[in-house]
């Protein structure tokens, strides 16, 4: 499936305004720029750099743009812009980690240094059983660092794989331990969690990665 750069292109513009009202004006302007870059350019090989940059900027943990909100003169929230700025950051974090354009040497490159980078996936595999008044078993998570590399992990463990700290947001750590939750009991077994975007990657496209 091949990326609609049109669209792509205009969320980032719209995206780049919202990131002004943040307080985040380089980041927007870097976003017009990559829109313009994109338009009169739109190869397969572009879109996959923009991919790749637009992953950078979404990096998770505290002060990340996942925990930002747009907010009045009065400090309140505006419900109607926070619900854009929310919808476009999803839309851009399903293009950066949705694999839709056909493999690059950017992306082996990528894949090759997902450790480096910080990339990390997990998925459920176990979930305890209620059993009358008991519950039995436990959370069991498969967790990747690597291309190919994983390990399991019980769900006390599963903070420490992936480097869960201080440092970085809980509220990031919820949300994709949720997203694990749902995959599980969906049946969806070889699509897996991106931490700490919570975004859902098929096996399929990390597989491409090796």
């Amino acid at each position: 499936m091949t990326t609609d750069t049109n669209a792509l292109t205009l969320d980032m513009l719209k995206f780049a305004g919202l990131l002004r009202l943040i307080s985040q004006p380089q980041l927007a302007q870097n976003y017009e720029s990559l829109a313009v870059e994109l338009r009169s350019e739109p190869s397969d090989e572009a879109v996959e750099d923009a991919r790749h940059w637009v992953r950078t900027t979404l990096r998770g943990g505290a002060g990340g743009l996942g925990d930002q909100y747009v907010l009045k003169k009065d400090g309140s929230l505006d419900d109607v812009l926070d619900q854009e700025y929310q919808g476009l950051l999803q839309k851009l974090s399903g293009f950066a980690y949705g694999g839709e354009a056909p493999a690059s040497p950017l992306l082996k490159q990528m894949g090759s240094s997902m450790s480096a980078n910080g990339d990390t996936y997990f998925r459920q595999v176990e979930a305890p059983v209620r059993k009358g008044l008991f519950m039995r078993g436990r959370a069991m998570f498969e967790v990747m660092t690597a291309p190919g590399v994983t390990r399991l992990v019980t769900g006390g463990e599963l903070g420490k794989a992936l480097g869960y700290g201080p440092q970085r947001s809980r509220r990031d750590l919820q949300e994709c331990q949720a997203a694990a939750d749902r995959l599980f009991r969906a049946g969806r077994s070889d699509d897996w969690v991106h931490y700490s975007s919570a975004q859902v990657v098929s096996g399929e496209s990390l597989r491409g990665l090796a």
